[in-house]
């Protein structure tokens, strides 16, 4: 199951501090859950603050909420991520809570880009190593690569993470 850490990267959900369309992220939550047979249900809540009301901080969050990646998870499963539809809550001063449920379903990508090249080779559209081995071979290696793009996409969030939290941690430790 692909865990909220690794949801919040693939969604690529901004951080606290960030800017999106002129509103400041002040903080961002995901919890995850199992939802049944390979299907995980993320609560998603987002705090931001600025000028242009519930129906501009829809505007601002649209593409975000629109988009569909797929990730791997830990034990290298594919899974389909996206959102529902966010609900946003005026919380006064110009700031909006915006919750959402995301949801990651198991997919079987390997079968079907397998299914996919049978295609190619039947068509005549897919000529090099027509043999089934070499298009096995060929998926494998393409799986095998958009594992590690995502492992270093992940990492990267991650990272990025970190150094948002950390300066709040030292912020907090400040003597007055």
């Amino acid at each position: 199951m692909p865990f909220a850490n690794k949801f919040r990267a693939m969604m690529d959900l901004p951080l606290a501090g960030d800017t999106v369309c002129g509103y400041v992220v002040e903080s961002v939550e995901v919890g995850h859950e199992p939802a049944g047979p390979g299907l995980y249900s993320y609560a998603v809540r987002i705090v931001l603050r600025g000028p242009g009301g519930q129906q501009g901080v829809r505007r601002a969050l649209k593409a975000l909420f629109s988009s569909h990646p797929m990730t791997f998870s830990g034990y290298g499963n594919p899974y389909q991520l996206w959102f529902g539809r966010p609900g946003i809550e005026s919380l006064g001063e110009q700031r909006y809570a915006v919750s959402a449920e995301g949801a990651g379903a198991r997919i079987f990508l390997e079968q079907e880009l397998e299914r996919f090249l049978g295609y190619l080779t039947e068509s005549g559209q897919w000529t090099a190593g027509c043999d089934q081995a070499a298009g096995e071979t060929l998926v494998r290696e393409y799986l095998e690569r958009y594992r590690a793009e995502i492992g270093r996409k992940v990492a990267r969030y991650r990272s990025g993470m970190r150094r948002s939290v950390e300066p709040a941690a030292e912020r907090e430790q400040e003597p007055l």
